[in-house]
């Protein structure tokens, strides 16, 4: 939290004359005769917390016609400016004394803002989230003003011995709204989550608005329906028979489908086994030509052969190698007829050799014959079965295309009916809305203890309070209650407004006191300011003083010396905020030294002392 509010200084400012009032220390108090401008002092600050208006006292006013007041807004120096009367704030960065426009901050108004000019509660808030609070127990909210908050922080001369609560001393008709400020200080939770009840005619009108609109929804929704006539059991019937035809026509398909797979699966199988077996038939066949080339290659080898092995065996018979002429043999035509003999010897050999290969090649042709019939005879059996299972694809795939089509038409009146029974559902909730509407009665409004502040809270408030009363010397145990009724204290068993004056006053400066040091024990937001004007009202002079004689209670506190109980304890927490007290007695003297003072000495005043505030 930010150090809040503090005051400086505050200014009369007329053509030929100024007054002001230097708040030099943390306390300051301000005392003298009566009519000398105390309580006038009180109401110019209030007037630059954005009050109406501020009371002319004449003569002495008329020579005044503006009032500045320079204060510190968590730390940053502001000087406001204020016309009197005038509802228009001029607002400068830092402290001055006179208007310049360097130093120029904004226009804020003290009633309705413009589009341009803001109110001066906006001013006093920028740092603070301004809280949403009730304005009363309707629910309806407004925003935290400084007006509203003037209530928590200042409390006048009347207001201080009013037997009302600290907190709706204000007016009449803000009495309720003071209440839910008090609540936000003490617990620092504004209003924003409760609902807003509307009230007798808005709700009468709201409610026939509402009906209609449901009517019209209704009707609307009627008008999609694909089965109008046709009841929600019915069409939920319906369905669950649809469900259970699709579902079976599903297995169906589902059934045929992995039939079919097989099927198709045991055709590429098959066709596969097929070409393999032709491939081997082409290879076999294609070897059967080349051995059959071979075999006559043999039979041709092996008649040139045996022609080779007869021609010798007629060339050599009864041939001694004798010439037919002379009779003598010859060398050459013996070496021939040697080699010719042993030409036929190969040729017989080679005869040979050739037929053991024929006789292999037969084997092998023979062979591949049976292998040639046996594969011939499988691929004739494949090319069977390949036909069987292609007539059995060609035949399930257009049973598997209606079904398939069944299937798809079965699920569009599905989705058909599904979708009537989710309208006709809406429209059964819509209906039960417009029953509920038109049965409906205008909501009561909220009860006072629905917003009384949290236990916890009250329970800290009430304790500080009584620290207090303990600390000033008030007579008694010092026992504090909260009465959430009239927002007020409970001493000791006795509501604080029944009391005299003078106990009201300094009860209702404590009840003030209490809650600064509350927020500020807990962390929670407060301006960080006091004021208080005659909280010791007590010690009038009863032959003098307006509020004429002292009660007997009035006549016991005086006995314990509270007036300078209550100002020493003020100053002992000046740490925590800013204290303006105005009184008619004099400051005790030993407090002279830590609190400021400003004395006003009436018609009674010398040349060097103040006569009054102006």
């Amino acid at each position: 939290m930010g150090t809040g509010l503090r005051i400086k200084k505050i200014v009369f400012i007329g053509d030929e004359n100024t007054t002001s009032v230097n708040f030099a220390n943390q306390v300051h108090f301000v005392h003298g005769a009566s009519n000398t401008g105390k309580s006038l002092l009180i109401e110019a600050i209030d007037y630059m917390l954005g009050k109406k208006d501020l009371r002319q006292v004449q003569p002495q006013s008329s020579c005044y016609d503006e009032i500045s007041m320079q204060i510190l807004l968590d730390d940053e120096a502001f000087t406001l400016f204020r016309k009197w009367p005038s509802d228009t704030f001029e607002v400068y960065y830092g402290h001055i004394d006179s208007k310049d426009d360097v130093n120029f901050y904004s226009f804020f108004r003290s009633n309705t803002p413009t589009a341009k000019v803001k109110n001066i509660s906006d001013f006093y808030f920028q740092s603070l989230r301004r809280p949403n609070l009730l304005a009363n127990l309707w629910g309806e909210k407004s925003q935290l003003t400084i007006r509203l908050l003037s209530r928590i922080i200042l409390s006048g001369e009347q207001k201080i011995i009013s037997t009302d609560s600290p907190i709706v001393a204000g007016d009449t008709s803000e009495n309720s709204k003071n209440k839910y400020v008090f609540k936000y200080i003490l617990t620092g939770t504004d209003d924003s989550e409760v609902k807003t009840i509307t009230r007798g005619k808005e709700f009468v009108s709201e409610k026939k608005g509402q009906v209609q609109i449901l009517e019209e929804v209704i009707e609307s929704l009627k008008q999609d329906l694909n089965f109008p006539d046709e009841s929600y059991d019915s069409l939920s019937a319906r369905s669950h028979r649809l469900e259970d035809t699709i579902e079976k026509l599903k297995q169906r398909i589902n059934s045929a489908q992995e039939r079919l797979s097989d099927k198709v699966a045991e055709k590429k199988v098959t066709g596969q086994e097929l070409m393999e077996h032709s491939e081997r038939l082409n290879s076999i066949h294609a070897n059967l030509i080349n051995f059959e080339t071979l075999k006559s290659l043999y039979i041709n080898d092996m008649n040139r052969l045996d022609s080779q092995e007869e021609a010798a065996f007629l060339l050599s018979i009864n041939h001694l190698g004798e010439c037919e002429y002379c009779g003598k043999a010859s060398k050459a035509t013996i070496d021939d007829l040697h080699d010719i003999k042993m030409l036929a010897k190969a040729s017989s050999a080679e005869v040979n050799k050739i037929k053991s290969k024929l006789y292999a090649l037969n084997e092998t042709t023979s062979d591949l014959e049976r292998q040639s019939d046996a594969l011939s005879n499988k691929a004739r059996e494949l090319k069977i079965r390949l036909e069987s299972l292609d007539n059995e694809v060609e035949r399930c795939t257009p049973q598997l295309n209606i079904e398939g089509d069944s299937l798809s038409e079965l699920r569009k009146e599905r989705s058909t009916i599904q979708s009537d029974l989710k309208l006709r559902e809406r429209i059964n909730g819509f209906q039960k809305r417009l029953q509920d509407a038109d049965l409906s009665k205008a909501p009561k409004q909220y009860k006072s203890e629905d917003f009384y502040p949290s236990s916890k809270a009250i329970q800290s408030f009430c304790e500080i309070y009584s620290r207090i009363l303990k600390s000033i010397n008030f007579p008694g145990l010092h026992k504090v209650e909260f009465d959430p009724k009239k927002f007020d204290v409970i001493i000791d068993g006795s509501p604080r407004g029944s009391n005299g004056k003078g106990v009201r006053a300094i009860l209702h400066s404590v009840f003030k006191v209490a809650l600064l040091m509350h927020c500020r024990l807990n962390n929670l937001y407060h301006p960080g300011i006091v004021i208080l004007d005659s909280p010791l009202v007590t010690y009038r002079d009863p032959l003098s003083s307006k509020h004429g004689d002292l009660d007997k209670d009035e006549r016991e506190l005086i006995k314990t010396r509270i007036s300078y109980y209550f100002l020493k304890f003020i100053e002992s927490i000046s740490d925590m905020g800013q204290f303006i007290i105005v009184e008619n007695i004099d400051l005790p003297e030993l407090l002279s030294g830590s609190i400021s003072v400003d004395t006003f000495y009436g018609e009674n005043a010398t040349t060097l002392q103040r006569t009054g505030l102006l």
